[in-house]
């Protein structure tokens, strides 16, 4: 076998042809039996083949002497100082980080040892909502507020809605009041969750203001829930209702929330089924948002939906408020993007945002 050129020589021969690291992995890959290949597309994503594919398409011809020189660099960087492959749980990530991304590599290594604390709100993210609700309401409070605040906001929610009224009550107060733990908390909370609940599975933090996140969790409750929820932080902290109430969107409201001109794209990004069904909840619970929204669009598409709206049949509570909250996540998504500027809300005579008044 032929000896690997030093790695000097060979970034100095890139240079000159101008080849990319993109364009490197592609034409390893490339030079592989269609067996070996097979076998290493079958794991990777669908964006990471697409990037291989135009790194190579980039490509006018490889010559004898680049495919060397790129297997040479290859086996160089795998090897370590004194030509042996380097091992152990550190190596290997260096190795693999290359080839997967910061979350996948997590999870991987979560079973190696490697895989920190990080890997367990991952996993802990796909447990059931039930198993967790019950899980942290046996916790105390600190700490069940830190466990909830390494879920996403939806899992909260979800969560929460299947734990106790008074304990969701409680913790959301709790995750409002309270600032971040410290690193090496957050990693014994971590430990103790891995060691009490998890096997394997995956979720992700949220960040910024405590009482806004607190409102973000509510938005995806029941409406029932979620109105007893900020009746009840609006009576116990006036400040942190007020913070949470700022980011609650309800589908009923948002007539005022976005400028009429933003219903056309916000329109468009909905799946057609889950805009039929939130706008024919809506003429139950939102009358005046379903007429907002039908009349800032094309008279044409306003008739085409007025016409299926008829053709449909009565929508459940279930159903309907599913349909108005992916609604709702999808307008969230869209101005966090800068696509759609939200409205606030009017404030009242006290200062806290209402509805308008007529």
């Amino acid at each position: 076998m032929a000896k690997a050129q030093p790695k000097t020589a060979l970034a100095n021969q890139n240079a000159e042809i101008g080849i990319t690291k993109a364009q490197k992995a592609a034409i390893i890959l490339a030079s592989l039996s269609a067996e070996t290949a097979s076998a290493i597309v079958e794991d990777i994503s669908d964006a990471q083949l697409r990037a291989f594919a135009s790194a190579f398409s980039e490509l006018k011809s490889v010559p004898p002497q680049l495919l060397q020189a790129v297997a040479g660099e290859f086996v160089s960087e795998i090897q370590g100082p004194s030509g042996d492959l380097a091992g152990g749980i550190d190596e290997a990530r260096r190795v693999f980080g290359a080839l997967a991304e910061e979350d996948r590599l997590d999870r991987i290594f979560s079973d190696l040892g490697g895989g920190g604390a990080d890997s367990t709100w991952i996993r802990l993210g796909e447990l059931d909502d039930k198993t967790i609700a019950e899980y942290i309401q046996a916790e105390r409070m600190p700490v069940a507020a830190t466990i909830l605040s390494k879920l996403g906001i939806e899992k909260t929610a979800s969560v929460l809605n299947c734990a106790e009224p008074d304990f969701s009550k409680d913790i959301l107060l709790e995750m409002a009041r309270k600032g971040q733990p410290s690193e090496a908390a957050v990693r014994e909370i971590a430990r103790a969750v891995e060691e009490d609940l998890l096997t394997v599975k995956p979720g992700a933090p949220a960040a910024g203001n405590a009482g806004a996140l607190v409102g973000e969790i509510i938005n995806f409750l029941p409406a029932e829930k979620r109105d007893a929820f900020l009746e009840y932080l609006q009576e116990t902290d006036k400040e942190v209702g007020a913070e949470a109430r700022k980011s609650v969107i309800t589908f009923e409201e948002l007539h005022q929330r976005i400028p009429a001109a933003a219903a056309p794209a916000l329109l468009r990004e909905i799946e057609h089924d889950v805009l039929l069904a939130a706008i024919r909840y809506g003429e139950a619970n939102a009358q005046e948002t379903v007429d907002f929204l039908l009349s800032n669009i094309s008279k044409r598409m306003a008739e085409q939906y007025r016409e299926e709206l008829a053709e449909m049949g009565e929508v459940k509570q279930q159903q309907g408020e599913d349909a108005q909250r992916s609604f709702i996540s999808t307008l969230r998504k869209m101005n966090r993007d800068g696509d759609i500027e939200l409205i606030p809300l009017p404030e009242t005579e006290d200062g806290e945002e209402g509805e308008e008044s007529e």
